[in-house]
């Protein structure tokens, strides 16, 4: 259990490798959507609270830049009450969602699968204030490093939550969501002890090969994209960004049971391929929906082509030290897995191309390939280069995916405390008072335009799920074409 403690003048936190990297010199975001009024200032106080217990103050201190001009994280000093570590602001409007202009329009159920736009610009003012500083802006001028921005209707209620990439990655959020719960209902014991504060987990003698045992060679070091290769790569990359239409962030909402249909394909396309039971291999739902959706991209190419499908996969849940520790872990700890798949990709079924895209990731995501991985990238920046996290054929499409159906954020909060009256009394209710429906995350400054991105939101409290993803128009039509296909089967 974390205990609040003094914060004493002066004191300053690291930011670690992981964390001071100019991709993470943008902000993440989620907008949380709740069907009941919620009382905006118990819940900026609670959030408060948290900042103020153990080295969780981490996360309310000022980032600034030292002598060197690196990142550093100055704790705020207790004793001065002027110092906030949180930017709240909150707006009421006398209205209900639905009659909004904004809010109404957001992506919502609907009762077959569904492809719905997502217009950040547009729902920008749900996410955070008008006035949000760009990350450099927030550095030069001191300000809080998190931002809460509430928006409260007759019927429900958004919270804003807006950090820095460089202070958490998105389970770092999650263990954020759930402290904050915990001291919002008075339960502050629940709240665990942040680890790594202060000395990089990632780079402890431990974390690296048993002394005993002959170290493995970094297995995608063969892939990496180098000389020719990679000028070829950026030349390509380039010329894309610059003569291509621009992607299109829209979310796709798949029901349950038509997930459960794609899933049953998968699976029979698995074993039809299969040399008997004992050859048939375990696709997880997230093999499933990154077969799908790379699967759909395929189909909308004009010609067929390699695809390089980068998922982010997170140390925490990888390497034995991070797991056994009692604690959690707030920084950065996101490498990838990168599966290279043939140019015959497109008309192959999803069962075959989720068995491809599982062995690939299961040879590189044992822990002592992330081991490598990481030896790998700290070589790199101790010798003052910048990471190199490009592999794969230089001609091959890109495609990445962020899953977030571990850090299940939807059914994490409880903000039941904060309620002062239901925004949704009817029998069709779904969920409990004080939880979300649903979030999303906004891309506020355009940090991943240029990228094809699918990014896995995770389930609701009924098990459907929700994707949201950033490619090109002619991709969102194959897609919702095959969508289309889906829901015919479950007539």
């Amino acid at each position: 259990m974390a205990t609040k403690s003094p914060t004493a003048p002066g004191e300053i936190y690291p930011v670690h490798v992981m964390d001071d990297n100019p991709a993470n010199y943008c902000y993440v975001n989620w907008m949380m959507h709740f069907n009941d009024i919620l009382d905006a200032t118990k819940l900026n106080e609670a959030l408060i609270k948290l900042l103020e217990i153990g080295d969780w103050k981490k996360l309310g201190g000022r980032l600034r830049r030292n002598k060197a001009g690196k990142l550093e994280i100055h704790a705020l000093d207790s004793s001065n009450s002027e110092q906030k570590s949180v930017f709240f602001t909150h707006d009421t409007f006398d209205m209900t969602i639905e009659k909004h202009p904004v809010a109404s329009r957001l992506p919502k159920e609907t009762h077959s699968p569904s492809v719905q736009p997502l217009h950040d610009a547009e729902f920008r003012p749900l996410i955070a204030r008008a006035d949000l500083p760009t990350f450099n802006e927030m550095v030069e001028k001191d300000l809080p490093s998190i931002s809460l921005h509430v928006t409260s209707f007759n019927n429900g209620t958004f919270v804003g939550l807006v950090w820095p990439h460089v202070l958490m990655d998105a389970i770092g959020a999650k263990d954020l969501l759930a402290a904050w719960s915990s001291v919002l209902s008075g339960q502050e014991e629940n709240v665990p002890p942040v680890l790594g504060a202060k000395e990089d987990y990632l780079r402890k003698t431990d974390v690296g090969h048993d002394d005993n045992e002959t170290p493995e060679e970094f297995g995608l070091e063969k892939h990496r994209l180098a000389g020719i290769g990679l000028v070829v790569f950026f030349v390509r990359f380039l010329w894309s960004k610059f003569w291509s239409s621009h992607r299109e962030r829209k979310v796709v909402f798949i029901p349950r049971d038509a997930f459960a249909k794609m899933k049953t394909q998968a699976q029979e396309d698995v074993a039809e391929t299969s040399q008997g039971v004992e050859d048939q291999p375990f696709i997880s739902n997230s093999d499933v929906l990154t077969a799908w959706f790379t699967r759909a991209v395929a189909l909308s190419e004009r010609k067929s082509r390699q695809f390089t499908v980068l998922n982010l996969l997170n140390a925490r849940f990888r390497v034995p030290v991070l797991v056994k520790s009692s604690g959690v872990f707030l920084g950065n700890m996101v490498l990838g897995t990168y599966s290279f798949l043939s140019s015959q990709l497109g008309s192959k079924s999803v069962g075959s191309i989720a068995r491809e895209h599982r062995k690939q990731c299961a040879e590189q995501g044992t822990a002592k390939q992330i081991v490598c991985f990481l030896e790998s990238l700290f070589r790199d920046v101790d010798s003052g280069g910048t990471p190199r996290l490009a592999f794969g054929e230089p001609w091959a499409r890109v495609v990445a995916f962020n899953n977030l159906l571990k850090a299940d954020v939807i059914r994490t909060v409880d903000f039941s405390a904060a309620v002062l009256r239901p925004g949704d009394v009817s029998e069709k209710r779904k969920n409990l008072p004080g939880t979300m429906l649903s979030y999303f995350n906004g891309d506020i400054d355009q940090s991943f335009k240029d990228l094809d991105i699918f990014v896995v939101l995770g389930q609701d409290h009924e098990e459907n799920y929700w994707v949201l993803g950033c490619v090109f128009s002619r991709v969102w039509q194959k897609i919702e074409q095959e969508l289309r296909s889906i829901e015919k089967g479950l007539r």
